[in-house]
């Protein structure tokens, strides 16, 4: 068993495919799967359930990966230790985000980052906010950026940027509305709202999770909405908007360029508490390599907010 037959494993396994991880680390679909056989034949016992259109982890699989993150993480820590005094000059950096700080906050840090180290390289995947807290407790990921804060005791969560929902309709609509107080947006009561189509996140997804609870606490029940539709993502569910499907309730970041442009129309609900925060998590079991260190110092310069050192 070594580094390399450990790093095709968990490849596969990441990519719930064969033919995709041999793509991703440029290595051909036998010889994927050649170093997946010698990894079975060694440990004795079957790690991926073949039978199924992805393949799927066995038991000894689920232990396998498990330890073979920690394995190959502790192999970036040592060689992170050794090349701590060498200036950053290139490197990839993998970083999990929920869909509105991915898609509305990371490009602008991205974009100074890749200034500042023109040769490093990213991946940015966009999971849904349960998904990002997973991959970061078992080290998929370097870093993570969601919209509301996990009660994984081995992450830290650093607060970057406020936020708010709002309800935004298709354009044209004319809900009963408050003048605007303290705000540019009209504002309507959540009894206002209980008829019109609905259309939510999927499940795992912040905004639904903090407008749900929201509803929640005030009125002691879930939230007895006319939903029409679930769909995954800020830009599906924006133009759903737009072309009249129904209402939503979003990231007012998300829909910025909509107001001003009135594409959609926008309302603050005055009687549900709808703020919420972005954070920045990165595991507490991880030392991360200084490339990770840079975009974390980027990230607090970015946002004026005093981060943690990570390597403490």
């Amino acid at each position: 068993m070594d580094f390399h037959q450990l790093r095709v494993f968990v490849e596969v396994v990441r990519q719930k495919s064969f033919s995709r991880a041999a793509e991703s680390i440029f290595l051909s679909q036998p010889t994927v799967s050649a170093h997946v056989k010698a990894l079975e034949n060694e440990i004795g016992v079957p790690l991926l359930d073949r039978s199924q259109r992805q393949p799927q982890l066995t038991e000894a699989g689920k232990i396998l990966f498990r330890y073979a993150q920690q394995f190959l993480g502790l192999k970036e820590e040592a060689l992170a230790a050794i090349q701590k005094e060498y200036e950053i000059g290139k490197g990839h950096l993998e970083i999990a985000a929920s869909s509105v700080p991915g898609t509305y906050l990371l490009p602008g840090i991205l974009f100074l980052f890749r200034h500042r180290f023109p040769e490093v390289t990213f991946s940015v995947m966009l999971r849904d906010t349960k998904q990002v807290l997973e991959s970061i407790k078992e080290f998929t990921f370097d870093l993570g950026f969601v919209g509301e804060p996990g009660n994984h005791e081995d992450l830290e969560q650093v607060k970057l940027v406020d936020d708010e929902l709002i309800l935004i309709t298709p354009p044209g609509t004319k809900l009963p509305f408050h003048e605007p107080e303290g705000t540019d947006l009209p504002s309507i009561d959540i009894s206002s709202c209980l008829e019109l189509p609905f259309i939510l996140r999927e499940p795992g997804s912040a905004t639904r999770s903090v407008f749900e609870k929201a509803y929640k606490k005030h009125t002691g029940k879930k939230a007895a909405l006319n939903i029409v539709a679930f769909l995954e993502g800020q830009e599906g569910i924006k133009e759903a908007v737009k072309k009249g499907l129904g209402v939503t309730v979003i990231s007012r970041r998300a829909v910025a360029e909509e107001l001003r442009g009135q594409a959609v129309e926008g309302y603050k609900i005055i009687d549900l508490n709808l703020e919420r925060s972005f954070y920045l998590i990165y595991s507490q079991k991880r030392i991360l390599a200084p490339l990770g260190q840079a975009f974390v110092d980027l990230t607090s310069t970015y946002f004026r907010t005093e981060l943690p050192l990570l390597d403490k």
